[in-house]
């Protein structure tokens, strides 16, 4: 009898042991909401709130960095190594950090990322929008739609993921969005989310609006995206609007833009 009990309890400590051990790849329920941190991106705004705005400076963009999780291991060791805090200024993450919104991959990306020696701000992907995925990504981002200046740049990010609320017209948000560029006291605007216009999980109702907002804006200077995991830079709409997509972190690939008051430098970049 005491060998029996004495099995069994040792057997339920090591059960224990290992769960413990495997936390970050652990969750009780597909439904878990148990993020290991909350607000990053005001985080890291904090953080580009404390730089010196540089005339010209960098940031490098990467994105859908789902089911990537040793491309990101080793992309964070590529970036600390290569970059210092005088070459580029942060980063932006073009969005689905998830492959199904689920808890354990938000913390997956949390515990590399969080590694970065650079502030890094992210937009919400539509990968990221399934099952409680949403609810997660408030938790550990903060708000879906949002901006940030760093010098006399405003940032303004937003969730132009149409498809995940069946083109209800409610995204991107439109009234929000020329609100934000009304507001605008800086003399240029970047724009990030992760559906572009041109693709077909864009709400083709609002694609027309949505461009002209943006080719209205005299002080557009780019807008970036994720989501078709392949890199291009384009204008596909002859409005003087360009529009950057970032490759998906899987192809070992990111860019790395540099901006100053006469032109926009874009490379792609591989590790």
């Amino acid at each position: 009898m005491y060998f029996r009990t004495h099995f069994f309890v040792s057997v339920a400590m090591l059960f224990i042991a290992l769960l413990t051990s495997c936390n970050r790849n652990f969750q009780f329920s597909v439904l878990e909401v148990k993020p290991l941190d909350r607000d990053i991106n005001q985080k890291a705004i904090d953080r580009i709130k404390q730089l010196t705005p540089r005339d010209t400076f960098s940031f490098l963009v990467f994105s859908d960095t789902q089911v990537a999780y040793d491309e990101l291991e080793s992309f964070v060791a590529h970036v600390n190594s290569t970059y210092s805090m005088d070459s580029i200024a942060f980063m932006l993450h073009g969005g689905d950090f998830t492959d199904y919104g689920a808890n354990f991959e938000y913390n997956l990306y949390y515990d590399d990322a969080k590694k970065l020696k650079f502030p890094v701000v992210g937009c919400i992907g539509n990968h990221d929008m399934l099952s409680n995925g949403r609810t997660i990504f408030k938790k550990l981002f903060g708000p879906e739609d949002f901006s940030f200046n760093y010098g006399d740049y405003r940032f303004i990010v937003f969730n132009s993921n149409s498809r995940e609320v069946r083109f209800d017209g409610s995204l991107p948000n439109l009234n929000w969005l020329q609100q934000e560029i009304d507001k605008s006291k800086e003399n240029n605007t970047i724009y990030l989310s992760h559906v572009a216009p041109m693709t077909t999980d864009f709400d083709p109702a609002l694609e027309s609006n949505f461009t002209n907002i943006l080719a209205s804006d005299k002080k557009n200077r780019l807008s970036i995206h994720g989501h078709t995991h392949s890199y291009v830079l384009e204008e596909p709409y002859n409005d003087g609007v360009q529009y950057l997509t970032a490759p998906a972190l899987q192809k070992k690939q990111y860019v790395k833009v540099t901006i100053s008051s006469k032109d926009i430098q874009i490379q792609q970049k591989f590790y």
